[in-house]
Parts: C-alpha cells; sequence; structure tokens
C-alpha cells in the first residue's frame, strides 16, 4: 500500500475508529439503556405489581434479570473502550464492597446468614456502579421526568387511601393517638412511603419549576401537591425531620429565599391536628421513656454499641445484629437506625466506610451538579440533592436502605443527576482529544 493510499485509509476510518474509542454506544444498546433506567425509576410500582399479582414468580426475579441486562450492557461500553467520569464516590463505594466482601468471608461458619447480610448490604449499591457505564447525558432528563410521573401518581395513590380511609394495622399507630389512617401506596408501609416522599417530593416540585411547557408544568404542580399531601398522611416523623432539616441545610447554603416558603409549610403543617400532635409527642417524657425500655429505639441503639464493643472494629458479622437478615434467621429486631445497624455488624471500619460512601457522593453531586448550573436547571438538581440528604437523614431513625425500592431510588436518582451533569462534558473532552490525536497525526491541516 502506498503512502497516499495508507493516509487516504486513515481519513475514511477516523472517524469509526474515534467512535469506538470513545465509547459511544449503538442504538441497541442506548435503547435497552433506556428501558432499565425507566424500569429502575418505576421499580416501586412495577415491584409491587409483580410479586401481588398472578406472575409472582416473575416478580421474585425480574430485578435479576435488570441487573443482568446492566451488565451485559455496561460490558459492551467497557470492551468498546467507554469510561465513566471519574467519581471519588464510587471509589469509596468499591472500597467499601471489597471490605464488606471479606466480612461476609470471615463469617463463612455461617454462610447463609453472611451472604444474605452482604447481598442487603450491596445489591442495590451495584446498580449504580453499573448505571454510568450504561447512560448517556441526553437521557437523564427523560428519565428524572419519568420517575417525576412515578411518584407523582404514588402520591396521588396515598392521597385516595387517605380519603378512602383504607384500614390499617394496630401496630402502626399508637395507642394514644387517634388518626383516620396512615397512607403506604405500593412501599407496602407509611414509614418506607414518608422516606420514598422525602426523596422524591423535592424532585417533582424541582422538574415542575424547570419544565417549561404549561400542561407538563401544570400536571407536576398537581403531583407535587399530591406527594406533600401523601407524605403528610403518611405520618412519619423521621421523615417529616429529616426532610426539614435537608431542605433547611440546603436552602441556608444554596438558595436561602426558600426559608420563608419552608417557614410557610411548617407553620401550616403544624396547623394541622394529626402532625401537631404526633410531633408534639415527640417531645414528651411518656414517648421517651418508652424508647429507653426493651424495645424501643433508644434501647436498639444502645444494644447496637453494645454488640459492637465485642468487635470494635470489625462488627459482629454480616446479617447478625438489627436488619433484615438478623430479624428472619435469627429473631433479632431491627434497629431502626442503618448506621447502628451498620456498626453492629460491620464495626467502626465499616461504618466510617459507609458514611465516607454517602458523603462523597453528595458532595460530587453537589460540586458537579450544582455550581456548574443556574436558572432553572440549578432549581431541577436542587430538588434531587435535597431528597438525597432526607434519606441520609432519615436513616439515623429508620433502616431506609433495607428497603429495596428505596435503596435503588436513592442511588439511581443520584446517579442520573451525575450522569446528566457529566456526560456532555465527558463527550466534549472526548471530541477535544480526537480532534488533538487527529491534529498530532497530520490529518487535520
Amino acid at each position: 500500500m502506498t503512502l497516499e493510499e495508507m493516509q487516504t485509509w486513515n481519513e475514511v476510518n477516523a472517524l469509526p475508529q474515534a467512535m469506538a474509542a470513545s465509547g459511544r454506544p449503538s442504538d441497541v444498546v442506548t435503547r435497552v439503556g433506556t428501558w432499565v433506567g425507566h424500569a429502575l425509576v418505576w421499580f416501586p410500582v412495577i415491584d409491587y405489581t409483580l410479586r401481588h399479582g398472578p406472575w409472582h414468580i416473575v416478580g421474585v426475579v425480574w430485578d435479576k434479570l435488570v441487573l443482568l441486562i446492566l451488565i451485559i450492557l455496561a460490558g459492551i461500553r467497557y470492551a468498546r473502550g467507554y469510561r465513566p467520569p471519574g467519581s471519588t464516590w464510587r471509589s469509596i463505594a468499591v472500597v467499601l464492597v471489597l471490605y464488606l466482601l471479606a466480612r461476609m468471608f470471615a463469617g463463612i461458619q455461617q454462610p447463609l446468614i453472611s451472604f444474605q447480610g452482604f447481598r442487603n448490604d450491596v445489591y442495590y449499591l451495584i446498580f449504580a456502579l453499573l448505571l454510568p457505564y450504561v447512560l448517556e447525558a441526553e437521557q437523564a432528563p427523560k428519565l428524572l421526568y419519568s420517575g417525576a410521573v412515578c411518584a407523582s401518581l404514588i402520591g396521588v395513590d396515598g392521597v385516595y387511601q387517605y380519603v378512602a380511609a383504607v384500614p390499617i394495622p394496630s401496630g402502626w399507630v399508637d395507642v394514644s393517638e387517634h388518626v383516620r389512617t396512615r397512607v403506604f401506596s405500593v412501599i407496602q408501609s407509611p414509614n418506607e412511603l414518608g422516606a420514598y416522599m422525602a426523596l422524591t417530593l423535592p424532585l417533582v416540585a424541582g422538574m415542575m419549576v424547570y419544565e417549561r411547557h404549561r400542561v407538563r408544568r401544570l400536571l407536576l404542580a398537581v403531583g407535587t401537591v399530591c406527594c406533600l399531601a401523601a407524605f403528610v398522611f403518611s405520618n412519619t416523623r423521621g421523615a417529616w425531620m429529616a426532610f426539614f432539616a435537608a431542605a433547611v441545610l440546603v436552602a441556608i447554603i444554596f438558595e436561602r429565599r426558600l426559608l420563608l416558603l419552608l417557614v410557610i409549610i411548617v407553620a401550616v403543617a403544624l396547623l394541622l391536628p394529626p402532625v401537631h400532635h404526633r410531633l408534639s409527642n415527640l417531645f414528651s417524657p411518656v414517648y421517651w421513656t418508652k424508647s429507653a425500655v426493651q424495645g424501643g429505639r433508644l434501647d436498639k441503639w444502645a444494644t447496637a454499641f453494645n454488640v459492637m464493643l465485642s468487635e470494635p472494629l470489625w462488627g459482629a458479622g454480616l446479617g447478625q445484629y438489627g436488619g433484615a437478615v438478623a430479624s428472619t434467621y435469627l429473631g433479632g429486631a431491627y434497629s431502626d437506625n442503618y448506621y447502628a445497624k451498620t456498626v453492629g455488624e460491620a464495626g467502626i471500619v465499616g461504618l466510617t466506610l459507609l458514611l465516607a460512601t454517602h458523603l462523597a457522593l453528595i458532595r460530587d453531586v453537589i460540586r458537579d451538579t450544582i455550581f456548574p448550573a443556574h436558572g432553572r436547571l440549578r432549581w431541577a438538581r436542587l430538588g434531587v440533592v435535597t431528597g438525597l440528604i432526607a434519606v441520609i437523614c432519615h436513616n439515623a431513625v429508620e433502616n431506609v436502605f433495607e428497603y429495596g425500592p428505596m435503596a435503588i431510588s436513592y442511588f439511581t436518582y443520584a446517579t442520573l443527576v451525575l450522569c446528566w451533569a457529566t456526560s456532555s462534558a465527558t463527550s466534549q473532552r472526548q471530541e477535544h482529544a480526537m480532534e488533538v490525536e487527529a491534529a498530532e497525526r497530520g490529518d487535520l491541516a
């Protein structure tokens, strides 16, 4: 082949080679990846529908099939040379997974309990580690819209349950309380519904502000109101306080104009008898006395501390205390604090890695999505950040991450907002690198 023929060959094949180097997905990968994204943001509805219908067997395995598809798609893009932007939180999360894997093997004398404990801790985190390999920037806002629609419909269902005064187990209400009902929707638990609304209410409100189309904006406004109503009707004090703390923190740091709105919302909420009664009970001596006795929250947290003291650094072992696995296999009680469960099972090292992972995630989201954004876009991303911080706060009084739909929703929304912010910048850097490389080869004038 002559020199001229070689130059012509390079020019003809430069673009395909560059696209392969950038790992740009094919149409099939993009379409399948989009449907995987929709399945994850609609996880609460899909999971409930499949598990409670005649196709229960599908409900048991469907999320595993989604994870398998996600692994295949991520593998295809990785093989084509695609690498997502570097992320501090993902690096720490990988260390957390490896540490928990080591703790699982350390508990090999009880292999089933140890494996189930490991699975409960890392299963939904794996989705978040794979998603950046599959999703593109332009897909992220569409999927966030889809998630806002899902949350709005769940909010509508919650309002319906309140109006219909659906019956609830007596254990969901304190003896001294008289409430119409506590709504739960497809989430199946008022506490978890409160956590879900604390995560998605600011998302729906943020997407409403971001939306420019009048009809869609109106529908999102209705969805925001329904989510707020369902949030209140869940009667979940922990979620209320976590959301308030997150909203105040975000308002003080990023948008102080929100403080007045928060004051108005809180003042109106306190005028509602159920809300006033639930919160006033929280500060009563009777509540704290009950909490300190056997089975109360303070007693459970003290027990977690005592469990941790047997092995301060490494913990008693995965699945041994405070969570679903210990409750199922050992007859233990929930710790009502995910961090207490973690320190009891994985020790100070495990708790440190867990906190570092989530704090790094919040830092990455703020650095990569909030600081560069302005106007309507900034409001949309502030909504996501507020929801994420609310979930982190709520885990201090509830095992929120023990519930699959909550864990997957938290990690999915965090990943989506990061993809939205960083994938475009990455594409621009890759295109610039391609141009520089071509210029160095003499392919560009």
